[in-house]
């Protein structure tokens, strides 16, 4: 497996060209929603900005109860637990003992508690625009 070179890392370790790319991305797509919405005004088209979600765990991962960001909860190998031709469910991949202290399940998969952080992001408005108390307040008054 060949890893990004060490000066294409951003403040937390990530990828920062893949990075730069998704950003660049969800830019365009989020212009793109906005016209939607000029175009269609009755139809209800919100934006579940998962990048930054995930992004904001990654900043700080204590603060979601999470101790391993990158090593993966169930594989084998070093330096993240991570071989591709040795994933979870093959015998020398093995599963960490506590899941939710993890973001990573497989290496490709997030875990259920990662999962949960980012849901409840989306429901309370933090990762989502319009946030969706926006709607529900509209459907309230609205019918």
């Amino acid at each position: 497996m060949t890893l990004a070179p060490e000066d294409d890392r951003d403040g937390i370790g990530c990828v920062k060209s893949a990075n730069n790319q998704t950003y660049g991305h969800n830019l365009v797509l989020q212009a793109k929603l906005q016209q939607l919405r000029t175009q269609f005004p009755h139809a209800v088209i919100t934006y579940a900005d998962y990048w930054n979600a995930y992004f904001t765990v990654m900043k700080n991962p204590n603060q979601y109860g999470f101790k391993e960001s990158f090593k993966v909860c169930c594989g084998t190998g070093d330096p993240y637990n991570f071989e591709v031709f040795a994933v979870c469910g093959t015998p020398s991949a093995s599963a960490c003992p506590s899941p939710s202290q993890y973001i990573n399940w497989d290496g490709v998969h997030l875990t259920e508690a990662m999962y949960k952080a980012l849901t409840d992001m989306f429901l309370d408005g933090k990762a989502t625009h319009p946030p969706f108390s926006y709607f529900l307040d509209m459907k309230l008054r609205c019918g």
